[in-house]
């Protein structure tokens, strides 16, 4: 891969990394998710710019071309990130669904009593 290619990934890979940084900082992403990403970028940014690791990421891909799996790996990367963002999502509507139950349980009158009965007499 060319010098430029290589210098211009990098810097689109620290820039985003700073990036997710500065959305947690401000609280509009969440620290999980920060995570995964930064631990893909780093091992992008590694593989980028190691040629030692080329020789190795080919084999594993089964391609001679490093570009192939290259573009391999990041697809890896992306279907990791959207399996771990639906995990979340589960784990959240799971969440809501339980509260929701739990508020319309605690909400719920009591049933009527019928006519005659006395209140403070337990129903048979």
């Amino acid at each position: 891969m060319s010098g430029s290619f290589l210098f211009f990934a990098t810097l689109v890979g620290l820039l985003l990394a700073a990036y997710a940084l500065h959305l947690v900082i401000r609280v509009r992403l969440y620290v999980g998710y920060a995570v995964a990403w930064l631990i893909l970028i780093a091992v992008g940014l590694v593989v980028l710019n190691l040629p030692v690791f080329w020789p190795l990421l080919r084999r594993l891909a089964g391609t001679p071309d490093t570009q192939q799996a290259w573009i391999l790996l990041v697809l890896a990367g992306v279907v990791f990130i959207l399996m771990y963002f639906s995990v979340q999502l589960t784990i959240l509507s799971k969440r809501i669904s339980d509260t929701a139950r739990h508020l319309a349980l605690r909400e719920t009158p009591p049933p009527p009593r019928r006519d005659g009965e006395d209140p403070g007499k337990a129903p048979e």
